[in-house]
């Protein structure tokens, strides 16, 4: 009877808070940096995918669906052109259009990101991007690419702000 009576005022207490702040009293905001203590290699794909916005994203049953592109079609064996969606802004008030997706396009070619899936989700060597238009692109690539649209829904958007501040790979994150 005493063990619970003691772990019921124990359980009070801690719900209630025990310590140096009182009732109505404004808790500190956290302050500081996160720190990812584990370190599996998935984990950048947990934030990544719920943070970043992409040109269309693939449903459980492999179908496309539509985010910042609105329609895509293949021209030919070689060339994808897509639409951008208009009046999509940033959290920082940046508009997107073709010059970010250049950006992004630009940044991940740059990196030849180590994929834990394999190098196969990069993109071939002599694959580009031209703007059409503020929100009009075109994919070429150097020989026809049956992995392109499966590639290109993993493309984050990033605006401006994070890559000057931030940027890809493990030593900005």
């Amino acid at each position: 009877m005493r063990k619970l009576a003691f772990g019921s005022i124990v359980l009070l207490l801690v719900t209630l808070g025990w310590g140096g702040s009182s009732v109505g009293e404004q808790t500190p905001s956290p302050r500081g940096e996160l720190r990812v203590v584990d370190k599996h290699h998935f984990n950048w794909a947990y934030i990544v995918l719920n943070i970043f916005e992409h040109l269309f994203e693939l449903d459980r049953a492999g179908k496309t669906v539509p985010g910042l592109a609105t329609r895509w079609r293949w021209i030919d064996d070689h060339t994808v052109e897509f639409t951008l969606r208009q009046g999509v802004k940033f959290h920082n008030g940046e508009v997107f259009d073709a010059e970010i997706v250049k950006l992004n396009w630009e940044e991940n070619l740059r990196l030849k990101q180590p994929f834990v899936a394999g190098e196969f989700m990069n993109f071939k060597p002599g694959s580009r991007l031209e703007i059409l238009d503020p929100y009009t692109i075109r994919f070429l690539f150097p020989e026809p690419d049956g992995g392109a649209l499966a590639r290109l829904s993993m493309l984050h958007m990033g605006n401006r702000q994070f890559h000057a501040e931030l940027g890809w790979g493990e030593k900005h994150w």
